[in-house]
């Protein structure tokens, strides 16, 4: 049993080490994102009721069946439904049947409503789509803003390296009266400098963190670990907005969700216009009934009685007999009633209004003004993709060209610096020159680090908007 708890604790630290250590890729935040986020599930269960609706339209053209059965008991005084005689007694009826009716004909209303309800499905999946797509985008986003933040954090603890370098080689000289007390304090001020970036850098890749777990719907350990996207160097960049946007606009989700809400729209229009034809119903039904009252009568004998009629035969009178006959009363059983008191019907309906305060002409222009509001709305995504796809197209060029400038300035100022760093040891340069060449280089690579993200994230989004990944 010792052995087994130790086991079993060894484990357990190893899962939860495990778990502090996660690794995170940014497809992996992605899938997460798309599973946990509200956004998305939110836009997935309005697809599925859109789907419902569809549903629901194309079960319209269906005949409508309904069936019916009606059980009572009656006392007192009534009429017998078989004698059409008034009886006095307590009586069990039941009344018992099926009806159809199919709508033949309605000005189109069903099928253009169908119509409609097909291109709102189609809709609602491409706003699931665009939802997807805007979430892959916002994670890509906060993802690259917490590497950035993460390349900065060790540059910056390079930074703090580099300087308590020089406060630990000026502390000796200092303690042989070999160096200027105020160089080593100037440089003793550059580290605060330099933790108060750190600081602030950390504070950064933090406030990153947390973005990128609320999009996804999670809370990172401290301990979790993100995968580097592995910043290419620049190539030539060929990124021609209005061919890009070409391109875009043929897949583009939130771009064809308008395009189908706008035929939606349009058949919408057309059912509300068929509510102004009549409407021609082929109506059935299927009907019996029971009455416990119900009953049959049989002879039971037959005899000859005299009457008050007579007949003279020579002077003679003779009395008329006539047959007289005696009846039993049998009730009838409920499956024959069934059976002998079926009754059918079919018929065709025409129904027309001819006036109902103007609901049907209001209805109809206000799906005129429907169509009209979708056709705007198409409109106004298209053109403010296009300005997205264009903005990016445009910053992804300038992003590559800033890029590559950087890279120079880096180049010059790791050159400028190892020259300052040399001179400031051998005292041929002031504090102030050695920290004015220490800061530009810093300041410069991250620069360049800030712009190679932002080059990446551009790239990226522009991948997800084409519907690469």
């Amino acid at each position: 049993m010792k052995y087994l708890f130790v086991f079993l604790g060894v484990m357990c630290v190893s899962f939860i080490h495990a778990q502090d250590t996660e690794a995170y890729t940014l497809q992996k935040c992605i899938d997460i994102a798309l599973k946990n986020n509200l956004a998305v599930i939110t836009a997935e269960l309005q697809s599925k009721s859109s789907s419902v609706q569809l549903q629901q339209s194309a079960a319209a053209a269906l005949p409508s069946v309904s069936a019916y059965a009606n059980q009572g008991i009656s006392t007192g005084k009534s009429i017998n439904p078989y004698t059409n005689t008034f009886i006095n007694q307590e009586v069990t009826t039941g009344q018992y049947g099926v009806n159809g009716s199919l709508t033949l004909f309605s000005g189109l209303y069903n099928y253009n409503t169908f119509r409609q309800s097909m291109y709102n499905n189609h809709a609602g999946r491409m706003d699931l789509e665009q939802a997807k797509l805007d979430i892959s985008i916002q994670v890509t986003l906060a993802y690259m803003q917490v590497l950035t933040n993460q390349e900065l954090l060790n540059q910056a603890l390079s930074q703090m390296e580099v300087t308590q370098a020089q406060i630990d080689r000026l502390s000796v000289l200092d303690k042989n009266n070999a160096v200027s007390p105020s160089v080593l304090y100037d440089t003793k001020g550059q580290l605060a400098n330099d933790k108060i970036y750190l600081i602030n850098i950390k504070a950064s890749l933090l406030t990153a963190k947390l973005n990128l777990g609320q999009l996804m719907n999670v809370t990172f350990s401290p301990a979790a670990t993100f995968e580097g996207m592995g910043v290419k160097e620049i190539a030539e960049v060929k990124a021609e907005p209005q061919q890009t946007f070409s391109e875009v606009s043929k897949t583009l989700p939130a771009i064809r969700s308008a395009e189908y809400r706008r035929q939606g729209a349009k058949k919408g229009w057309h059912a509300a216009g068929g509510l102004l034809f009549p409407t021609v119903n082929l109506n059935a039904s299927l009907g019996t009934n029971y009455s416990s009252a119900a009953s049959s009568q049989k002879v039971a004998n037959v005899y000859d009685a005299a009457t008050d009629a007579y007949i003279t035969v020579g002077a003679t009178p003779y009395l008329v007999f006539q047959p007289q006959y005696e009846y039993t009363s049998e009730k009838i059983s409920f499956t024959d009633q069934l059976k002998n008191n079926l009754n059918t019907y079919v018929g065709v309906g025409v129904q027309l209004t001819l006036f109902n305060g103007l609901r049907t002409r209001t209805q109809v222009a206000n799906s005129k003004i429907n169509y009209e509001l979708a056709r705007s709305q198409q409109k106004n995504t298209e053109t403010r993709y296009k300005a997205v796809i264009e903005q990016l197209c445009n910053d992804l060029l300038s992003s590559a060209e800033r890029t590559k400038v950087l890279q120079e300035q880096v180049n010059d100022y790791t050159e400028s610096f190892r020259i300052a760093t040399a001179k400031f040891e051998k005292g041929a340069i002031t504090t102030y020159d050695y920290i004015t060449a220490k800061t530009n280089f810093e300041k410069s690579k991250a620069n360049l680090i800030t712009s190679q993200y932002e080059y990446a994230l551009r790239s990226k989004v522009l991948a997800l908007y084409k519907g690469e990944k």
